[in-house]
């Protein structure tokens, strides 16, 4: 029988900017409320570039081969988390500076013919780092945040991972490396 899997193509964040995230998230976390720690676990930042939702199993080794083209004919480039905001209340997010505009074109070789149709269909870029923003009073946190610039780091691979709902830390998804393909053919 053929399993079915949730699939994503994104951007790792690598140790120095994920160390500068942690660090800006720590000095600005709200007193918990439930004491619970609002920000869900640092392993699953990403930049997501195509969501695929549920795809037979069967289907990923494909997906990968796309991410692999689409790598190929990308050069590295640049770019660096800023700002921060929330989007539907409670969806907070850190967003992205890419000065070569170079996300949205590698996106869209990304997405294929795989992709959800209606995703990123606006490209806004960013790393969730809560989705329990009014619950947690995260918005005035967030606002705070609005400032944020973080260390440029070069994006030289994207990642293609499965997504296990529930299956993290504390309920949330977990995400695991399927295939990385390195920019530039490399």
């Amino acid at each position: 029988m053929l399993e079915d899997v949730r699939l994503f193509a994104g951007i790792a964040i690598p140790g120095p900017a994920h160390e500068h995230l942690s660090r800006a998230l720590s000095m600005v976390s709200p007193p918990r409320r439930t004491g619970r720690n609002p920000w869900g676990p640092s392993a699953n930042w990403h930049i997501t570039l195509a969501f695929y939702g549920e795809q037979p199993d069967a289907l990923a080794e494909a997906i990968a081969g796309n991410l692999r083209s689409a790598a190929a004919v990308t050069p590295p480039f640049d770019i660096s988390l800023a700002g921060a905001g929330v989007f539907r209340h409670d969806v907070c997010w850190i967003g992205v500076h890419d000065p070569g505009d170079a996300l949205g074109p590698l996106a869209d070789l990304v997405r294929g013919e795989y992709a959800t149709a209606h995703q990123h269909t606006q490209n806004r870029f960013h790393i969730t780092v809560s989705r329990s923003g009014r619950r947690a009073g995260l918005e005035d946190t967030m606002a705070a945040l609005a400032v944020y610039r973080g260390p440029a780091w070069t994006v030289d691979a994207i990642t293609l991972f499965r997504s296990d709902l529930g299956e993290g830390v504390g309920g949330h998804p977990l995400y695991t490396p399927l295939a990385t393909a390195r920019l530039g053919g490399a």
